[in-house]
């Protein structure tokens, strides 16, 4: 049984989002993944300019993929898991991203619903995919790989320890909190905004996860 208590801080609500993430990833893993949302899921994919479609357009997503331009519209898909909603983003070609709000995860409730989620695209993919913080997969906070038969939810006290061995100064892990940086370091926070809207946006190797 898990005790929400020593899971609830990963979803403190603090103005930022939690990314999902499934790294190191080919073309074929995104056709198995959206074989799966269109079967198994209600599923809501469009843009905020135009109707909603229920199913995702594989096709439209590599076009996406494959473009230099810009020119073609970025689409995204809401699923619905009895209520909670996930947000698949269709960025990089060799990275799966979804988020979330953290005010969707209320109780342990929610967070099985989450859970069922990551472990299913785990099993359908083959590959680990992780919960992390808004823009952090390189640190992940939840873990899921049922090839081999992983799932970990750190502990607030357990990721911090594990700060302490990346050998950065454990200081800067009230900084990793976002809620933290926006009350107390508000210049860090709006340096970081504007670094992420004029850089590239690259994918991060499972390699250079901490653990």
């Amino acid at each position: 049984m898990r005790n929400w208590k020593n899971i609830k801080w990963i979803f403190e609500k603090d103005g930022t989002l939690r990314d999902i993430y499934v790294q190191n990833i080919e073309v074929s893993d995104w056709e198995k993944l959206i074989e799966l949302l269109n079967s198994e899921y209600k599923i809501f994919y469009g843009n905020n300019e135009e109707n909603f479609s229920s199913q995702i357009d594989l096709d439209y997503v590599k076009k996406t993929f494959a473009d230099e331009t810009g020119e073609l519209k970025i689409k995204f898909a809401r699923i619905d898991l009895n209520g909670v909603l996930i947000v698949c983003h269709f960025f990089l070609e060799d990275q799966i991203e979804f988020d979330i709000s953290p005010s969707e995860i209320k109780s342990i409730n929610e967070l099985n619903l989450i859970l069922e989620f990551m472990k299913s695209v785990s099993k359908k993919l083959n590959k680990e995919i992780t919960l992390c913080g808004e823009n952090q997969p390189e640190f992940p906070l939840i873990k899921i790989d049922t090839k081999n038969g992983i799932e970990k939810i750190l502990t607030e006290k357990e990721a911090e320890n594990m700060w302490k061995k990346t050998d950065r100064n454990v200081s800067e892990f009230t900084k990793f909190k976002s809620k933290i940086i926006m009350k107390y370091f508000p210049k860090i926070f709006e340096r970081k905004i504007m670094k992420s809207a004029n850089s590239e946006y690259k994918s991060t190797p499972k390699e250079k996860n901490v653990w």
